[in-house]
């Protein structure tokens, strides 16, 4: 270290960079003549300018042809620059010949410079990684619930009764007070909120995994197959040429892939993710529809999907398949097309005609799709419903119509079968539920709820299973029903008095329902647990509750065959089942009397200090005492006989 009293010298100025550092190395680029080498600079730097200030493109000329050799230097003003340009640039494709491989000149050197003796690398201490998906490990398959309330932030595992606790942190998600908590999709991380930006915890210590610096973040989403997460700011300002409002992160390296302009406040979430992380999709109203392609983050066949009134578009649950549809518009009539990507190719098309709103609606296997169609009536004063149930996995997609004149209030597929259920009527308290079958080559009829006081559908992941709320200005009465057939009957019912969420278990054995401070709500605010026939098992009432959250699982590796056969043969496990309940509380009892002892020999042993003490008093006290004369201590035994009368008995004796 230098010392602070002596005056610099010219050995004591920083060195530069290496010049190699802030020069790339652009291999795959077209190679062509003098007269366009300009053009296919401008070309090049444009690509690299986001990256950063581009000082000089050097593009080397083969003398034998006059021609590019198919690669050329790019000079950046700064080393993190190009680093930049390196980590996000490389495999950049200019168009489908042309794919940019790039690499650092201070790299290529190091290269070039290797010695002939090779070195072994020296040995590095083992370091285990935590074990991200350890809560899979309980013998019980039991899930865990995320709790937000207050400033602090609770993990429990949820037992049929009970909770108990696993993670309990105070400021975990500190933004603000309320700020939420996310899962992702297959419940690897906790994602939590904080001013820099946000953090992924997960393990079984819950250590952070990963860090996003995105300051005042409001929304994030995370990709289906979670290898990307997107964050949002309100608060960054506008750069076209620099994008900071929503930027997309790759989770593994924390890298930034790419930024976007949120042009206004976007509609959430503003990106939609195929079901393999390969492609993710953007809406532009009335315009087009931007594909974008996984890792490069560029631009599918760098152009957008024209498609001019295009009003919305979702992505197929299983393939990478979109829908779209367009309004009418003068003599053209409304359009659906169903597409496959990359392709670009129309699987399937349908013209609508007096359309005032439609509705795309994937079944979450994928082997179905509902088209909500609210028509117009011929004199245009009315409106009535249309759905339009389309079979993704048979041959040409055939397509089933279902038409209703009522009010329709809420519509929901069930997640694992051929079911859906739809609640509609004019009276809240007097609507009635549906239940439909698609599993024949007609539409089938199951069973209709009538009278019920509802607004909101929730299915059982597993199927089968359907709870029938009322949320928000109704009543909060949640019926549990079973679909299995047409004799179907309520399983059970209950009410949570201003119910604002409901949310089953990844495995379809529980129903949350809470209620939530977020909408205003002072008072019992908290959370219910409920079977999945209906019977409450368990009621939290917490102040300042915000937030619950089930921690969702990952899918399944068996195949549906499978999973039928595991439903046939239950009942042979069903004893084994009840045996591991009855000794599930037979543990509870015994810990309740392990429990009561601990107590009791706490008491004895308070009760033998509290004797020790009372000896060593005592001596004490006798020591403190003045002596007493021995004559004193002489005592006369005086001896003195007292005569009591008892009882008397007379008795006379007959002659």
């Amino acid at each position: 270290m230098r010392d602070p009293t002596r005056d610099l010298t010219p050995e004591d100025a920083p060195s530069p960079p290496s010049q190699g550092e802030t020069i790339i190395i652009i291999d795959g680029i077209p190679t062509v003549g003098p007269e366009k080498v300009e053009k296919l600079q401008n070309v090049i730097g444009k690509v690299m300018r986001p990256f950063g200030t581009v000082v000089q493109i050097n593009m080397p000329i083969n003398k034998e042809n006059n021609k590019g050799m198919g690669f050329c230097f790019v000079e950046f003003s700064t080393k993190e620059q190009a680093l930049e340009a390196v980590s996000l640039g490389n495999g950049y494709r200019l168009d489908k010949r042309h794919l940019f491989k790039i690499t650092s000149m201070a790299d290529f050197e190091k290269y070039i410079n290797t010695p002939e003796e090779w070195q072994p690398p020296s040995d590095e201490e083992f370091e285990e990684k935590e074990n991200l998906q350890s809560w899979l490990l309980n013998p019980r398959c039991e899930d865990q619930i995320v709790v937000r309330h207050d400033w602090d932030c609770d993990i429990h595992w949820c037992h049929k009764n009970d909770t108990s606790s696993v993670q309990s942190r105070q400021r975990w998600s500190d933004a603000e007070n309320h700020a939420p908590v996310a899962w992702s999709p297959k419940g690897t991380y906790l994602a939590t909120f904080h001013k820099l930006g946000i953090c992924l915890w997960g393990g079984k210590n819950w250590a952070r995994v990963a860090r996003f610096s995105h300051s005042s973040v409001k929304l994030i989403e995370i990709s289906p197959c979670e290898k990307y997460i997107v964050t949002w700011s309100s608060d960054t300002p506008s750069n076209k040429n620099d994008p900071q409002q929503i930027i997309i992160w790759d989770i593994k390296s924390g890298e930034k892939k790419r930024g976007f302009e949120a042009e206004g406040d976007p509609s959430w979430p503003v990106f939609k993710w195929s079901h393999d992380d390969k492609y993710f999709a953007r809406l532009k109203a009335g315009e087009a529809i931007s594909i974008y392609v996984t890792p490069s983050m560029e631009l599918l066949d760098k152009k957008s999907l024209k498609i001019p009134d295009v009003q919305a578009f979702s992505w197929s649950p299983s393939d990478n398949v979109i829908t779209y549809w367009t309004p009418e518009k003068g003599e053209r009539p409304a359009r659906l097309t169903i597409m496959g990507i990359p392709e670009r190719k129309e699987l399937a098309t349908k013209n609508l005609y007096q359309v005032k709103d439609c509705k795309l609606i994937w079944q979450k296997n994928g082997d179905h799709l509902c088209v909500y169609v609210e028509r117009w009536t011929k004199s245009k004063k009315q409106t009535y419903t249309q759905f339009m149930l389309f079979h993704m996995k048979k041959k040409l997609i055939p397509c089933d119509l279902l038409d209703m004149k009522d009010k329709i209030e809420h519509f929901a597929w069930e997640p694992i079968g051929t079911k859906f259920a739809i609640i509609h009527g004019d009276a809240p308290a007097r609507m009635t539920c549906s239940v439909y079958d698609l599993s024949e080559d007609k539409l089938i009829l199951v069973k209709d709820y009538e009278r019920v006081e509802a607004n909101v559908l929730f299915w059982s992941p597993r199927g089968r299973h359907l709870v029938i709320a009322g949320m928000g200005n109704l009543q909060g009465i949640f019926q549990f029903v079973d679909t299995k057939d047409t004799e179907s009957k309520e399983m059970g019912s209950g009410q949570h008095i201003s119910a604002t969420e409901c949310e089953w278990d990844p495995t379809g054995r529980y129903v949350i329902t809470s209620v939530s401070a977020w909408n205003n709500i002072q008072h019992d605010t908290g959370y219910m647990v409920w079977s999945f026939q209906g019977s409450p098992l368990q009621r939290n009432n917490i102040p300042k509750f915000f937030q619950v959250l089930w921690r969702p699982r990952p899918a399944t590796l068996l195949n549906r065959e499978e999973l039928e056969d595991v439903e046939r043969t239950y009942k042979s496990y069903q004893s084994q089942f009840e045996a591991e309940d009855k000794l599930q509380r037979s543990r509870a009892t015994q810990e309740v009397l392990e429990a009561r002892r601990a107590k009791m020999e706490e008491w004895e042993s308070f009760q033998s200090q509290a004797k020790d003490r009372l000896v060593v008093w005592k001596l004490r006290m006798e020591q403190l005492r003045p002596p007493i004369p021995e004559e004193e201590m002489q005592q006369e035994e005086v001896e003195e006989i007292v005569e009591v009368f008892i009882k008397e008995d007379i008795e006379v004796i007959s002659r």
